[in-house]
């Protein structure tokens, strides 16, 4: 059978590489909306400055996919791509200083000072990742994960390690809670500040009706719910499992407050126990000090007595030799 000219090319031309304009989730910029789209991050823009015919940029185009999907839909920042190669893109190019591609830069945006800073470290996930989130103040992990500290907010965190204890003044707990809550405005942390609201306020409903030992079975009961959910990715969307697993991170630091007091219930308990054996050990000593005492002034009485007997009948005898 012959194959026809376009099939014959089809099996020894090799396929083209996707380039960075293919890349998914990364927001492409054009000379039209660059301001615009990096001005719209709180914390700034990773943006890639590529040529379509450049080798490396094909190449780093599956990483720069991943870590785009990891800021999908991000309020603080975002990963994106400009075509550097185009002539009406060049003004721009120029102006971040491109000389070569990739060339891989943070872009803070005006409100942040507009700061530029080249990118210098690997072109591999992890190390993008671990970048971004040093700039961002965000958690993000290889493959979609989100690490134990996304979704904390150390403010309402201290809080939460108080709310727990045994003579915790609630109220006024939840009232300073609210107040920072109500001082957060970036999207991730006011949507956040608001579950921990929540959590205080159940909390404090079943301790008031069931006890505070019932309340902390419902911190640990809602932590193991919320791990299933999160557990199941390719299975619910995306974002929902990030709420999740930020929520769990909430949950987790109430927590480790009813890990910190039972630990230092434990440890009063210990100290408790080792009071009571010093006491002892020292009732003990005293009472053989006591024992050794009693026993050697006994002897010494009883070594006075018989000096002072043998004495006297020493006297008793020359008294009757001289008679």
């Amino acid at each position: 059978m012959k194959l026809s000219t376009t099939a014959l090319l089809a099996a020894t031309v090799p396929l083209a590489l996707a380039g960075l304009e293919d890349a998914k989730y990364s927001t492409v910029l054009t000379p039209q909306n660059f301001d615009s789209s990096i001005a719209s991050k709180s914390e700034g823009s990773l943006v890639a400055f590529f040529a379509p015919w450049c080798g490396h940029c094909k190449s780093l185009e599956p990483v720069w996919t991943k870590v785009a999907k990891a800021f999908e839909g991000d309020d603080r920042c975002q990963v994106a791509h400009f075509n550097a190669d185009d002539a009406e893109a060049r003004p721009i190019s120029g102006k971040y200083g491109v000389g070569g591609f990739p060339t891989i830069k943070f872009l803070a945006p005006a409100s942040k000072g507009g700061a530029v800073e080249a990118y210098q470290g690997p072109r591999t996930e992890e190390a993008l990742l671990e970048f971004l989130n040093d700039k961002c103040g965000t958690h993000k992990l290889p493959g979609g994960l989100l690490g134990d500290l996304a979704g904390r907010i150390p403010s309402l965190d201290s809080l939460a390690a108080l709310y727990l204890g045994p003579s915790a003044t609630r109220p006024a707990l939840a009232a300073s809670a609210s107040a920072i809550a109500s001082s957060l405005t970036s999207g991730t942390a006011s949507a956040l500040s608001s579950y921990y609201l929540r959590v205080f306020d159940k909390f404090a409903d079943v301790a008031d009706s069931e006890g505070v030992a019932a309340a902390r079975a419902w911190v640990d009961k809602e932590r193991e719910r919320l791990g299933k959910l999160a557990g199941r990715k390719g299975q619910v969307a995306v974002a929902k499992l990030e709420e999740a697993q930020m929520k769990r991170n909430v949950l987790a630091a109430f927590a480790q407050a009813q890990e910190g007091v039972a630990d230092a219930a434990k440890s009063a308990g210990s100290l408790v126990d080792e009071a009571g054996k010093t006491a002892a050990s020292v009732v003990d000593q005293a009472t053989a000090s006591a024992s050794s005492a009693y026993a050697a002034a006994t002897e010494g009485a009883a070594s006075v007595a018989s000096d002072a007997s043998d004495k006297a009948k020493g006297a008793y005898e020359r008294v009757k030799e001289e008679l």
